[in-house]
């Protein structure tokens, strides 16, 4: 080929590609008797050199050659085993290069300074619940976006988007999956049962489905084996100067410089090996100083990650961690101590199930709800969402009860059959106002619920602004509107972002809904109230019923901020479809419990003080959420009638009566002269003596 490269054993210590100035190493793993090797393709005509390996070349199933006086930057490579060619996994970049009449994807080498070692920075994250998840699609985030500087859809536009989400109140961004994906795609599956396909599809002559099973779908959403160290090219602007890797490496920099920590999202298939995760994820947390990692799929050693040492200032999230075993890791070594497992964060969605069920007012979840809702893990953290990619949107939620997957190409029988949604009394979208108004109204209840939960919460791009997906629960494959995030969405969105703001500072500015202690439901303090209590109808007999959908919670916030003055914020919520009253604890002279938010009004923050005239119990509107706390206030209150029975009403009826007629005498103390009351009075002094 006229090409005079030096190839020589590197005896590298892992796979991938290392660019230095005199020339590249590249090293892959090959395990059995097969011959293997790569093959370098020049990128201006697709001219091939190959590099067979031999034994000199191994250590142990690790091949790998250090070839010089390559210029790197005209060269690609791909690997081979047999006769079978495929792109590293390890490698940096990707590059096309016309081989024949195909064009293939081969891998490309980066090259990154030698002298660029990690250095060690604080993590944009903030402590335990003060943190508001961000969770999007850096493609699908900023299609449909205008204004604009940058180009629609790459790493660089979802930059752009950093000030917005910090005037939101985000502390962390969740990326979905950002590096390139093997070349799979999804075929549509078969019908789930013959009485299904027969309802949903034509039949032939000889009674079966008509399909056209050669149809595929792409893979939108990325939840596949992927070369886990290039950035995605597609997400990169065309001629960006350093490619895909320093484009990614600039958005991550403008997020950290707006206070907002970047969380990758990782899936890993089951042929992903627990030494290869964890190297990817050591990688993205020393390259590119990334915050934290959501861990899907098949993770090969969870206790592996928990406690690996690169990996201790960053976020773990996973489904579950086994928080006992990894807690007990170590205990007996002086020198490392236990692992600390407050870097760890559930990842689950047994709270978005109890909250959906919760705010469409089914029977027999009020206790499962409050557990969750009001949960604290002692040692590591807990997240919480309503609605996430994989689903309905929050919009959908409240607007359709069956998923609406068409589109997909699988007759509508994917995705899940169990949402626990409800359309408010019309599927899809409906011009009846009074329906408009409940759906509203329920989007408040649910984010007014995961913002006061016990929890990091997680809010899912579009659903601050009112996005639909047109009812698809499964948009895996909707590379388009459907999947993509919609921003223009009316008043109703607008006043949809204004409540998530204001709920996000609100949190933000009471530290007790971001606890890092569970609760101990008793006056430890000697304050005069519990950290935490519950109430019903009456003051403190909380209703935990099968038929309950009312709660009143009253949380002390002494306890987080230790003042001298008694502090209360009481949550009145109620989820029945009429009207409920929830009892209120008794304030000292001179407190009084005041109205900030109420989900039943379209501008639920109140903007003047709104003092309850009955200071024994606050009304909540059907399907609503009042959030009250104590002020100083010497504003009059109305006296407080005792509930009597039917019985009781008939006698006082009677007596009533004969007193407009009769002075009632009232023996006095002592020997004081008798003094003769008027009705009038005498329900007055009533009215006091009950108070």
């Amino acid at each position: 080929m006229g090409q005079n490269f030096k190839i020589e054993p590197a005896h590298s210590m892992k796979p991938g590609v290392t660019v230095m100035k005199d020339g590249v190493i590249i090293a892959a793993v090959f395990r059995g008797p097969e011959p293997c090797g790569l093959v370098l393709y020049k990128k201006e005509d697709g001219s091939e050199i190959g590099v067979p390996f031999t034994d000199e070349y191994r250590f142990g199933s690790l091949y790998s050659v250090k070839i010089t006086s390559i210029d790197p930057s005209q060269w690609c490579y791909r690997l081979y085993c047999g006769s079978t060619y495929f792109v590293d996994p390890c490698c940096r970049s990707l590059e096309s290069v016309r081989i024949g009449d195909a064009t293939v994807r081969a891998g490309g080498f980066f090259y990154e300074p030698d002298e660029k070692l990690p250095v060690y920075r604080e993590s944009a994250h903030r402590r335990g619940g003060e943190t508001a998840i961000y969770c999007l699609h850096v493609r699908g985030f900023t299609m449909l976006a205008e204004g604009l500087q940058a180009m629609p859809g790459t790493f660089s536009a979802a930059a752009e988007m950093a000030p917005y989400l910090r005037q939101l109140g985000v502390t962390t961004v969740e990326l979905m999956p950002v590096y390139e994906l093997q070349p799979i795609t999804r075929e549509q599956s078969g019908p789930r049962t013959m009485e299904d396909a027969l309802a949903l599809y034509p039949v032939s002559k000889e009674g079966l489905p008509v399909r056209d099973l050669s149809v595929k779908k792409v893979n939108y959403w990325g939840y596949a084996r992927g070369f886990y160290y290039a950035p995605a090219g597609a997400y990169s602007t065309p001629g960006y100067e350093g490619g895909p890797q320093k484009e990614f490496a600039d958005m991550i920099e403008k997020f950290h410089r707006e206070g907002i920590g970047v969380c990758l999202q990782l899936y890993f298939p089951p042929s992903v090996t627990s030494q290869q995760q964890i190297e990817i994820a050591r990688f993205y947390a020393t390259h590119y100083a990334v915050d934290g990692f959501r861990l899907m799929g098949s993770v090969a050693d969870i206790r592996a990650f928990s406690s690996d040492p690169l990996l201790s200032d960053v976020r773990l999230f996973h489904t579950d961690f086994p928080y006992d075993e990894i807690e007990g890791m170590d205990a007996e070594n002086p020198e490392s101590g236990a692992v600390l497992t407050d870097n760890l964060f559930s990842y689950n969605n047994r709270f978005s199930v109890l909250i959906r069920r919760f705010v469409k007012s089914d029977d027999y979840v009020m206790r499962e709800f409050l557990y969750e809702f009001l949960k604290v893990p002692a040692g590591h953290g807990n997240v919480h969402y309503v609605c996430s990619s994989d689903g309905f949107t929050l919009r959908d939620l409240v607007s359709y009860n069956d998923r609406h997957n068409e589109p997909n190409g699988e007759g509508g029988l994917d995705g899940t059959t169990v949402n626990y949604s409800w359309n408010c009394g019309q599927e899809g979208d409906s011009d009846r106002e009074d329906v408009l108004r409940l759906r509203r109204n329920q989007i408040r209840n649910f984010l007014a619920l995961l913002f006061l939960s016990q929890s990091t919460p997680m809010i899912n791009a579009g659903d601050e602004c009112f996005n639909t997906q047109y009812g698809n629960n499964n948009p895996y494959c909707q590379d388009n509107e459907t999947g993509w995030t919609g921003w223009n969405n009316g008043e109703t969105g607008d006043s949809v972002r204004e409540f998530v703001r204001k709920m996000i500072r609100f949190r933000n500015e009471h530290p007790v809904f971001s606890g890092l202690k569970p609760f101990k439901n008793t006056d430890y303090i000697g304050c005069g109230y519990p950290d935490l209590s519950l109430h019903g109808n009456e003051a403190w007999k909380p209703d935990l019923g099968h038929f309950s959908h009312a709660i009143g919670i009253c949380l002390c916030e002494n306890y987080v901020r230790g003042s001298q003055k008694t502090e209360l914020i009481y949550l009145a919520i109620n989820m029945h479809w009429e009207t409920q009253e929830l009892g209120l604890p008794k304030l000292a002279p001179g407190r009084r419990w005041n109205v900030l938010m109420d989900t039943a009004l379209e501008d639920s923050f109140l903007q003047s003080e709104l003092i309850l005239d009955d200071q024994h119990v606050v009304e909540v509107a059907p399907r609503s959420i009042r959030i009250l706390c104590t002020v100083t206030s010497n504003k009059p209150v109305r006296r407080r009638k005792k509930k009597s029975s039917k019985k009781d009403e008939s006698k006082k009826a009677e007596n009533k009566k004969a007193a407009e007629v009769t002075p009632v005498t009232v023996p006095a103390k002592d020997d004081a002269p008798v003094v003769q009351k008027t009705a009038d009075v005498e329900k007055k002094e009533e009215e006091k003596n009950e108070e």
